[in-house]
C-alpha cells in the first residue's frame, strides 16, 4: 500500500479571508466580554463628581446667598426665567409641590431648592418674589431660594459653572420645527416679553457641593421621583423625622 499522504488544507485566498474574519470576530467578542465585566463591577467610579460653582448672589428678598452658606444641605438646582411660558411655569408648580413634600417629610433643614434667574437684565428680586407668589409660594419661606445678580455674573455661574446654556437663539438641543408647549404665565401672558431659550436640567448636589444626580428634563421630574432621589442621599424615609419626635 502506498504510504498515506499527510492531510493538507490548501490556503486559498477565500479561506484566508474566512479565517481572518473568524479570528477578528473572536477578538471583538473577547474585548466585549471584558468591557461588560468591568462595567458590571460595583464601586467603580469614573472620576470625582463635578463640584457646584462658587457664587454670591441675591435672592427674591434682596438678601445675599452664597454657595458657602449652603454647604451642609442638599441642593436641588433648576434654571428659570420668570417670563418663560414653556418649561418654567411647570417647574415652578413642581417646586411648590417639592417644597411641601420636603417639609412634610421633615427634611426641610437638610434640603434647599435653588432656582437661578435666566433673565437678570429684566427680572429683579421683586419680580422673582412676584413669580413665586403667582405660583403659590410665599417668598419669605427660604426653602425655595430664587437667585439673581448682574448678567455677567449669572453668565459665569450658569454657563461657565453649571454648564447650562441659555440665550436669545433657539436652544441647541431642540430640533427645528418641534412644536412648543405653552403654559400660562401671568407675568407674560401673551408672550410680549422676549424669553431666553434655555436648557432644562434639574441637578441635585450633595451636602459637600458635589453633583449627585442629574435629570436632563427637570420639568418632567415628579415629586415621588425627587423624594426617592433625596432619600438615597439622606438615608431616611419620608416622615421618619416626624415619627421620631412623637
Amino acid at each position: 500500500m502506498p504510504p498515506k499522504q499527510p492531510f493538507r488544507f490548501p490556503l486559498t485566498p477565500f479561506r484566508i479571508l474566512w479565517i481572518g474574519m473568524a479570528a477578528g470576530g473572536l477578538l471583538v467578542g473577547l474585548v466585549f466580554l471584558i468591557l461588560l465585566r468591568q462595567s458590571a463591577q460595583p464601586g467603580k467610579a469614573s472620576g470625582p463628581a463635578p463640584a457646584e460653582p462658587a457664587f454670591t448672589l441675591t435672592n427674591q428678598l434682596g438678601e445675599s446667598v452664597s454657595s458657602a452658606s449652603l454647604r451642609g444641605r442638599i441642593q436641588v438646582v433648576s434654571f428659570i426665567s420668570p417670563f418663560c411660558r414653556e418649561e418654567c411655569p411647570l417647574i415652578a408648580h413642581h417646586y411648590v409641590q417639592y417644597a411641601e413634600a420636603i417639609r412634610a417629610s421633615g427634611w426641610a433643614p437638610k434640603v434647599v431648592l435653588l432656582a437661578f434667574n435666566l433673565d437678570p437684565k429684566s427680572a429683579q428680586p421683586a419680580t422673582l418674589a412676584r413669580f413665586q407668589r403667582i405660583f403659590g409660594w410665599n417668598p419669605r419661606n427660604r426653602l425655595w431660594e430664587f437667585l439673581t445678580g448682574p448678567p455677567a455674573i449669572l453668565d459665569r455661574v450658569v454657563k461657565g459653572g453649571f454648564h447650562v446654556w441659555f440665550g436669545t437663539v433657539a436652544t441647541p438641543h431642540r430640533p427645528g420645527g418641534t412644536p412648543r408647549l405653552i403654559w400660562h404665565n401671568p407675568l407674560n401672558p401673551h408672550g410680549i416679553h422676549p424669553d431666553p431659550s434655555h436648557e432644562d436640567p434639574l441637578e441635585i448636589y450633595g451636602p459637600k457641593g458635589h453633583l449627585r444626580q442629574l435629570f436632563q428634563s427637570g420639568s418632567l421630574v415628579s415629586t415621588p421621583r425627587l423624594l426617592h432621589a433625596l432619600y438615597l442621599l439622606i438615608g431616611q424615609s419620608p416622615g421618619a423625622h416626624e415619627r421620631q419626635r412623637t
